[in-house]
């Protein structure tokens, strides 16, 4: 096989690239590789507002394109349901380590955040929270429960809070230890209680294994009812087994995966999953297996 002489030169050269698992459970700021820009990953639509969707699949892309907004660029950031796309408008900032949100636009309608507000924090950290005021929601063809049209207005005075913890979840892709990052954005118009509660699961590889999108419901005062409008739980941890890095093709930069945890016992479910043979450990027998699907699409 081609690729055979020069395999133990790439274990040597990148088994520094190694570390041992921390023993506490944070998520450092990833770069921009680590939000997995332009790369598909699957999802299981688990709760939809529309019911045609739940129990099928759908496919989740950050940065799928680059919109501007307000004078801004953002990624558009979309999730492809069987009945049509979902769009989370967002922007990496590499200074301040952050995940900047700047609206939605689901089936159920469009919101433009203004100004953008910081989703996620890092490094992330169990009991962390921030939150800002004086946010504006643009609504553009809102459907709410007991409002009989569709809402176009501007929501003022909204306070956005954000709160992060330790879960760990089951979903079709596997059992995972997760940061729960929620953010919440409150306020009233003419008189009714608007929220709306946005849940992120993070495992530690930073990838999203579960995301869900509530309404509580505006005309119940008392002990609100969460109306979902989705929810999606991640379907499969590597969908092509020797694709780690998601690009299409199978090369050199995913035997950099395998290598960044070679010789490591797992202890915990991998996004991508650097255990290609499954046997548990990360080891040469795993470089082998990629090596061999080198130049497959």
């Amino acid at each position: 096989m081609k690729t055979q002489p020069f395999l133990a030169c790439i274990v040597i050269v990148l088994v520094a690239l190694c570390a041992s698992s921390s023993e506490s459970f944070e998520i450092q700021y990833p770069g921009e590789a680590g939000f997995f820009i332009g790369k598909p990953m699957i999802y299981e639509i688990t709760e939809d507002s529309n019911e045609e969707n739940k129990g099928k699949q759908g496919t989740f892309t950050f940065g799928r394109d680059r919109i501007t907004i307000d004078g801004a660029e953002y990624y558009d950031s979309v999730f492809e349901s069987p009945t049509g796309e979902s769009h989370f408008y967002m922007e990496v900032d590499a200074i301040r380590h952050t995940l900047i949100q700047k609206g939605f636009d689901l089936t159920s309608g469009k919101l433009i955040i203004d100004p953008a507000i910081v989703s996620t924090r890092y490094p992330l950290v169990p009991g962390d929270s921030w939150s800002e005021s004086g946010i504006e929601l643009k609504a553009e063809n809102l459907e709410l429960p007991g409002i009989p049209i569709p809402l176009s207005t501007t929501i003022r005075d909204i306070e956005a809070t954000t709160e992060v913890s330790l879960q760990n979840i089951e979903v079709p892709a596997g059992t995972f230890d997760t940061l729960l990052v929620e953010n919440t954005l409150s306020g009233s118009w003419l008189g009714l209680n608007m929220t709306l509660i946005q849940r992120t699961w993070l495992n530690p590889d930073n990838v999203p294994v579960k995301r869900s999108f509530v309404l509580l419901n505006p005309i119940q005062s008392d002990d609100p009812e969460e109306i979902p409008l989705y929810e999606i739980q991640f379907l499969k941890a590597t969908p092509t087994p020797y694709d780690l890095n998601w690009d299409g093709k199978v090369n050199i930069l995913d035997v950099v995966v395998v290598a960044k945890h070679f010789n490591q016992r797992l202890d915990r479910q991998m996004i991508p999953n650097p255990d290609v043979n499954g046997d548990g450990v990360v080891d040469l027998s795993d470089i082998v297996e990629v090596a061999k699907h080198f130049d497959t699409n």
